[in-house]
């Protein structure tokens, strides 16, 4: 990685007035970024150097609607669906395999063969029940204001199961708080289906089948619910995977791995490297943009950033799953303090266990090639990329479906909605097209190699026309 002052790679961006841009990311900050100063975010002090950034508008109104409560994945699925491209028809993609990793009619078949159970509970009156087991006073009970009853009823029987005096109710309490375990997950449920468990909320469960699937499973752990072993979720053994969701843990998913996309520079494990927090507000945004959660026995350990890419050819082109970047917590690094021994024994079968689960994913989609970009801030993740056959593609010929135009009419709307300013232009940083990374990946004339995780090298350069031999 270059000093950061030379840090200036080719960035994708949509522009108002100019339509698609593909620019120097110093260029894009000289014209279109904004100074943090101007939304109070930091002071102006003498002696500092004044830095714009990119986004800024629409990170602001993220922030916003998030601490609001606002639904964002129902906002960007109803978006997307207005937008209209027809993934399938185009390219032959089944974009919505890649929209969600739980399938929704398994989801719709589980609610209902449980149907009965989860609406005899949700009718289930917390008070009465508590105050007829004669486990909490209903003066008491009275008191609570009805939005803090189960969280505060639970305090209180956890109190009262660990007092010695009260060791007879062990079983009770132990009953009642699964109970109201139970309904704190099933108001969340009703909550994310749109209020209407009856009827599945048909028109939400595709947009949040992944939580869906998840409350399933944690409810199982409190009712007796049958099915939960059909659906696609993570169960804390071996490697798993999920998607990243769209809330506020999405924009902190950088400060907690460590690297380049933390809010703050001092939270990089390799703090040189240049900090690139303003494209995570446009990875946020674009449904086609996906970041994979790896676990290994229920611990994150890795991301995966996956979106599917055209590589132009001569032919016309082909869509491909790029792996845009691999990066690891510090638990899983080797140059950290922190780094953990046993899960650094087992990283090869991590990561080969991750890359079969990207290779199913592409299949699902109908993509045949994934290729990967092979620079991490994880040195033994370089090098297990290093492993696998590569592929030489210019960065001109690699290209985003839509460029970043619906990315943009989004980001609009958003903060339309958020009450702040209409922002003039969007970018994104793209580690495939990113020159500056790996001394040596990038050869004469933009062309990179990159390492080929399924599929061949067939939308790739020939090596004679790469290397002039």
């Amino acid at each position: 990685m270059p000093p950061l002052q030379t840090y200036n790679p080719i960035v994708i961006g949509f522009v108002e007035g100019k339509g698609p841009v593909h620019i120097p990311l110093q260029t894009a900050r000289d014209a279109h970024g904004q100074l943090p100063s101007d939304y109070g975010l930091l002071p102006e002090a003498e002696g500092r150097r004044a830095r714009k950034a990119l986004n800024l508008p629409v990170g602001l109104a993220l922030m916003d609607l998030l601490r609001e409560g606002k639904d964002l994945p129902e906002i960007m699925a109803k978006f997307f669906e207005r937008w209209g491209r027809d993934f399938d028809g185009d390219f032959r993609v089944r974009i919505d395999r890649f929209q969600r990793l739980s399938d929704p009619w398994t989801l719709r078949q589980v609610v209902e063969e449980n149907r009965d159970l989860l609406a005899e509970h949700l009718e289930l009156d917390a008070r009465d029940y508590l105050h007829a087991q004669g486990l909490i006073p209903r003066s008491t009970l009275q008191s609570i204001p009805t939005d803090r009853l189960l969280p505060k009823a639970r305090e209180i029987l956890s109190k009262r199961r660990r007092n010695p005096a009260h060791a007879a109710e062990t079983e009770e309490i132990a009953r009642a708080v699964d109970l109201l375990d139970a309904k704190m997950l099933l108001g969340e449920l009703v909550r994310v289906l749109g209020g209407e468990l009856s009827r599945w909320g048909k028109d939400r469960l595709p947009i949040h089948a992944d939580e869906v699937a998840g409350l399933l499973r944690d409810l199982s752990m409190h009712l007796p619910i049958t099915g939960t072993d059909r659906l696609a979720c993570m169960r804390g053994h071996d490697v798993e995977i999920e998607f990243a969701p769209r809330d506020a843990s999405f924009l902190s998913l950088g400060k907690e791995v460590g690297d380049c996309t933390a809010d703050k520079l001092f939270r990089q494990v390799d703090r040189d490297v240049e900090n690139i927090y303003w494209t995570v507000f446009s990875w946020f945004l674009d449904r086609n943009y996906q970041i994979l959660k790896v676990h290994y026995d229920g611990q994150f350990v890795m991301k995966v950033h996956l979106l599917p890419l055209l590589a132009v050819t001569e032919s016309g082109g082909e869509v491909f799953l790029a792996v845009d970047a691999i990066e690891t917590t510090p638990a899983f690094r080797e140059d950290t303090h922190v780094g953990h021994p046993d899960l650094l024994e087992k990283k090869e079968y991590i990561f080969s266990r991750m890359v079969e689960e990207v290779e199913g994913l592409a299949r699902a989609m109908g993509i045949d090639h994934v290729y990967a970009e092979r620079f991490s801030n994880t040195a033994w993740v370089r090098r297990e990329l290093e492993r696998f056959p590569e592929v030489y593609l210019h960065i001109g010929n690699i290209q985003k479906i839509d460029e970043l135009e619906d990315v943009f009419e989004l980001s609009k709307r958003v903060c339309a909605a958020a009450g702040r300013e209409r922002p003039s232009g969007i970018f994104m940083e793209l580690q495939m097209k990113n020159t500056f990374l790996l001394p040596g990946a990038a050869t004469v004339r933009g062309v990179k190699v990159f390492a080929v995780l399924a599929g061949d090298a067939r939308l790739g350069m020939p090596m004679k026309r790469v290397f002039g031999v």
